[in-house]
């Protein structure tokens, strides 16, 4: 497992230089179907919001910041309550590991994802669902969750909504934090969703490759 080949692909974050025993618990974006993929772990006492453009991503990395607890590495996941986040709510996806990690169930899913996504996935679970995309996606939960880390994506999508002649693709920022019990066990993973609309005549935009 390494480093996504070109650091330059995270256009909504700043990463800084890996640490190459986070890195190697990241799954390789080579392995999956992701367009654009860049994916980049970090350790949860690292974490700083001023490396991250969008607002949710930043609400939530301080409201993480205000709770860590040293002894557990993480923050309990029974501290999360959605109106201390109600910036980042509506791009929030909240999932519950299950099987050992293998699998998950969305215990929340927010209303600008259902919005630009085009599903309300709430109590479903991804054993159920069994997609493409979740089959992509579910690697970066199972890393967070088996490593109590946090984990950070970007890829494109084709969008869903208001079909256009002008082929138009989202670029998708995903921030994946880890929440613990007493034991530190990951018992939930907080996650931000937030797509921004890629230029039809920017580098992203055109056919998959």
């Amino acid at each position: 497992m390494s480093l996504p080949p070109k650091q330059s692909k995270f256009i909504y974050a700043s990463v800084p230089e890996g640490d190459p025993a986070v890195q190697k618990l990241i799954p390789d974006p080579q392995q999956y179907s992701l367009r654009n993929y860049a994916i980049f772990g970090f350790r949860n006492s690292e974490l700083d919001s001023n490396r991250f453009i969008h607002m949710q991503h930043r609400c939530l990395i301080e409201w993480f910041n205000r709770n860590y607890r040293d002894d557990l590495d993480g923050v309990l996941f029974t501290l999360f309550d959605p109106i201390d986040v109600k910036s980042a709510l509506g791009s929030i996806v909240v999932l519950e590991p299950t099987d050992k990690y293998e699998s998950y169930r969305y215990r929340l899913y927010g209303s600008q994802v259902v919005d630009t996504y085009g599903s309300d996935l709430t109590g479903r679970t991804s054993t159920q669902l069994n997609t493409e995309s979740t089959r992509n996606v579910r690697p970066q939960y199972q890393a967070a969750a088996r490593n109590n880390i946090t984990v950070y994506t970007e890829h494109d999508l084709r969008r869903r909504k208001d079909p256009d002649i002008i082929e138009r693709w989202d670029r998708w920022s995903r921030l994946i934090l880890p929440l613990v019990d007493g034991e530190k066990t990951v018992r939930r993973l907080l996650v931000s969703m937030v797509p921004t609309e890629i230029p039809f005549n920017s580098a992203y935009s055109g056919p998959a490759s």
